[in-house]
């Protein structure tokens, strides 16, 4: 069965619905299911973009997972430019056939659905019926193709007709449709018999100025609309107006898409538009029609009326505090099955979370950026007032797991599930028609209080992580939550069972160099306290899984770490190098005196561990250098190592001499003849390299990558960018 993917912000408003109505018609008669992709809100663009909204639109990810065999965009709907831009490149990447049923200002197929006849038809109902003579047309803005379409029938009937007409260019919006009713108002442009308007918003706007300043609609004047907008339908008087336009759009687009992506050839079931006749033109005998009408507006107040009641606001309480409160997965997935009926006119709900939800449970705001992986975790499927069901991996391709089993075509409404930018999944509703879905305040406070469940497992997992780790207290050193010398000792006697060849190194402070960032000297105590402060905390940021650190006494650490292919010496200089870029991190954003110099022994773990520790400890303190000075090569290759590890801190000349204990000038000549570049150029290669990197692998603003690299101004940056690559950091980011 082909899969039609349909792009579309919050579902808010009625015409939106009849959009999707008109998709899914004329999908399921092609046995095409529709998989509709949307959020609960709709940022603007003045809108600064927040976690919230990033969270959302994460949602528009799934367009490069999912299996489609095409693509609608609503992209009329979309308001801010930024993420219109980024749905696009994300379709164009999968290579889908796509239509746009807003336009075609992002360069897709797009579709026009004629309007012009049921123009002309209403026109000359308010010549003919009516005996309007004078009428007056408010289009919208000039050169609009569907302003032009509708202009078009109501210049045929006049013309027709001979009757006298007025054009005035409007906006689609409000503020025209005021201006023109002022006019009338206050006699600056002749009162016609009737106005036309392009859509409804501007007709209820009109409608509204005109009798707020004494002219009766429709006794004085005739107001006609186009769309069959709620809005319209329900306000007093209610408009005239040109229904099904959205669900023949709908329609259309659905046609052509499937005409292109060789799907099932549809019967052209022709242009549906029609009069829907209401109090603004004085047509009470159309009774039926205004019926119908009424009985949409009672629809929709009963529906707003739902969302407030008060039963249902305590239940939705409860699932709040429910949520917050959880204990495991499945205590989170049996609420969202005993509470799922507050969600409305709903056939099935499938609640699909990513697998590594739960990872690294000892960093819980550590997390997914990219959200979707190759699989998902069907976490609960479950039919409406049926018990739900716990799933299991899936490809994420399938969407949700019931779309890969024998069905009837469904309308699937793909929601995200976050907490602020913390992506977690998405939760999928099937329904028999566009209109039972409501983007309702329950829908959205279900979706977050799970989200917020998942992300309170989380930091359970961590509050159990420290439990565990004060459990073990008499194992680690408290300053610095290493473990103790029992603790490594212990450690090593474990790791003699596992057969695992491993080596250590001993690291300690040799002596203290004065910070460039403070040049004045203080107490010395002080002064060691800080810089065993800086070498612990850079030694805890690099200890994890791969390595096991330790603190034996004020100043002397050690770590063990796994042994491979290279030998204790090759991984003991590979640490050494990102423990020394850690501290000049660490110390630029303090006010430290002085720096640690660290030195260090290293060797293979042998047993017993107590006497190879024993013997390092020994080595350690024989082979400490008595003073700092230059001891060849080897020191120059590995301080090289550290700025191409880390380019973006302040790797100046006179930081190069001091670190090597020679002066500038012969820094610069033993970096000539060694590495057969200059120090400068070799800097400057590494700053650019990393911002090349930073630009493919990032969504970083040019000035941050240019501050990330340790570019104090971004315009040098992309200066020196230009001249390394012939382009500049945009173009080469598109290019690639």
């Amino acid at each position: 069965m082909k899969r039609i993917g349909v792009v579309i912000p919050s579902i808010t408003d009625d015409l939106q619905t009849q959009l999707l109505d008109g998709i899914f018609k004329t999908a399921s008669a092609a046995d095409c299911d529709v998989i509709v992709l949307t959020t609960m809100t709709n940022g603007l663009e003045f809108h600064v973009q927040s976690e919230i909204m990033d969270g959302e639109e994460s949602i528009y990810c799934l367009l490069e997972r999912a299996a489609l065999d095409g693509v609608l965009i609503a992209s009329q709907y979309f308001v801010k430019e930024s993420v219109r831009r980024m749905i696009s490149e994300k379709i164009r990447r999968t290579g889908i056939p796509c239509i746009d049923l807003g336009g075609s200002s992002l360069g897709f197929e797009t579709v026009s659905v004629p309007q012009d006849d049921a123009v002309y038809e209403l026109t000359c109902h308010l010549i003919e019926k009516h005996g309007c003579r004078e009428l007056m047309f408010l289009a919208g803005h000039e050169g609009n193709p569907d302003s032009e379409q509708r202009m078009s029938g109501f210049l045929r009937a006049v013309n027709e007709h001979n009757c006298t007409h007025e054009i005035f260019y409007g906006d689609f919006w409000k503020m025209r449709a005021e201006e023109l009713g002022n006019e009338l108002i206050h006699h600056k442009r002749k009162c016609p018999d009737a106005v036309v308007c392009a859509n409804d918003i501007m007709a209820v706007t009109l409608c509204d100025v005109l009798q707020k300043g004494g002219i009766n609609v429709p006794g004085d004047i005739i107001v006609t609309g186009f769309d069959g907008h709620i809005i319209a339908i329900s306000n007093f008087p209610s408009i005239t107006t040109i229904g099904g336009i959205m669900s023949e759009t709908g329609r259309a687009g659905t046609e052509k898409l499937l005409r292109i992506s060789g799907g099932m050839p549809v019967p052209d079931s022709g242009n549906d538009l029609h009069i829907i006749y209401g109090a603004s033109c004085g047509c009470v005998e159309k009774m039926a029609d205004y019926q119908t009408a009424a009985l949409q507006v009672r629809e929709q107040i009963r529906r707003d009326t739902e969302v407030s009641d008060m039963l249902e606001m305590r239940i939705n309480a409860d699932v709040i505090t429910r949520a917050s409160a959880v204990e495991s997965l499945s205590e989170l997935t049996d609420i969202v099955d005993q509470t799922a009926h507050i969600i409305k006119s709903y056939r099935s709900l499938h609640l699909c979370i990513l697998p590594d939800w739960d990872s690294e449970p000892e960093q819980p705001d550590i997390y997914r950026t990219k959200p979707y992986p190759g699989q998902m975790l069907c976490a609960v499927t479950k039919e409406a007032w049926k018990d739900g069901k716990s799933g299991s991996l899936f490809p994420t391709s399938q969407i949700v797991p019931m779309l890969a089993k024998p069905h009837e075509p469904v309308l699937l409404i793909l929601l995200p599930l976050h907490a602020a930018s913390q992506v977690f999944g998405y939760c999928g509703f099937v329904y028999e028609k566009a209109a039972d879905f409501k983007a309702s305040v329950m829908l959205f406070n279900l979706l977050s209080s799970v989200a917020n469940g998942l992300r309170i497992l989380r930091h359970r997992l961590y509050a159990e992580y420290l439990q565990k780790t004060v459990e073990e207290a008499s194992m680690y050193d408290k300053m610095t939550d290493m473990l103790s010398k029992k603790g490594l000792l212990l450690y090593l006697e474990n790791q003699e069972q596992t057969s695992r060849n491993n080596g250590i190194m001993l690291v300690t402070i040799a002596m203290l160099t004065a910070s460039p960032n403070n040049m004045s000297s203080s107490i010395m105590t002080d002064n060691v306290l800080q810089s065993e402060l800086l070498l612990a905390n850079a030694i805890r940021l690099i200890s994890g899984r791969k390595y096991q650190t330790a603190r034996l006494d004020k100043i002397t650490f050690a770590i063990v770490f796994s042994l491979e292919e290279e030998t204790p010496e090759y991984y003991a200089e590979e640490l050494m190098i990102q423990l020394e870029v850690l501290i000049r991190k660490m110390q630029e954003g303090s006010a430290a005196a002085f720096l640690p110099e660290p030195y260090y022994v290293c060797g293979e773990v042998s047993y017993p561990a107590e006497k190879c520790l024993s013997e390092l400890w020994e080595s350690l303190s024989s082979s400490m250098p008595a003073e700092k000075g230059f001891t060849g090569i080897s020191q120059l290759k590995k301080l090289r190592r550290e700025i191409h590890k880390a380019p973006e801190l302040d790797w100046s000349l006179s930081v190069l001499a001091k670190r090597l204990n020679i002066s500038k000038s012969y820094v610069q000549k033993l970096y000539k003849e060694h590495f057969g570049v200059s120090y400068i150029d070799d800097l400057l290669e590494a700053r650019i390299g990393m911002a090349k990197k930073l630009l493919l692998t990032t969504d970083l603003r040019v000035s941050e990558v240019a501050s990330s690299c340790g570019y104090q101004n971004a315009t040098h940056f992309m200066r020196q960018f230009r001249a390394k690559t012939g382009m500049s950091p945009s173009e080469y980011r598109e290019r690639q």
